[in-house]
C-alpha cells in the first residue's frame, strides 16, 4: 500500500478543516451528504488513506444538483448523528497526531 507524504496529510486536514470552518460562518450542520463524505473522509484519514479521504472531501463540496439521485436516497434514511462540533472533536485526534 503506498504511503501518504507530509504534504498530502496537511492538505487533507486543511480541506477537512476548511469545509467544518464554512459550515460554521454558514451557521448550520453538515446536510445529509456532506455529514456521510466527512465521515468517510475521517475514517479514510485514520487508516492512512489520504487519497481517498481527498475524494471524500471532493464529493463533500458537490454542488446538491450533480450528486446522484440513488446514493442521495440511501445517505437520507440514516439518521443523521454528526455536528460540526462532534465531526471537529473526532477528528481532532488527527490534528495532533494522537490517533
Amino acid at each position: 500500500m503506498k504511503r501518504h507524504s507530509v504534504e498530502e496529510k496537511n492538505e487533507g486536514h486543511r480541506t477537512f478543516e476548511q469545509i467544518l470552518d464554512r459550515l460554521d460562518a454558514m451557521g448550520r450542520g453538515p446536510d445529509p451528504w456532506e455529514e456521510c463524505s466527512l465521515v468517510h473522509a475521517i475514517n479514510f484519514m485514520e487508516c492512512g488513506l489520504y487519497d481517498r479521504a481527498r475524494t471524500a472531501l471532493d464529493e463533500c463540496i458537490l454542488p446538491s444538483d450533480q450528486r446522484p439521485a440513488w446514493r442521495l436516497a440511501q445517505i437520507e434514511r440514516n439518521p443523521q448523528r454528526y455536528s460540526v462540533a462532534r465531526l471537529r472533536l473526532r477528528f481532532a485526534p488527527l490534528r495532533t497526531g494522537t490517533n
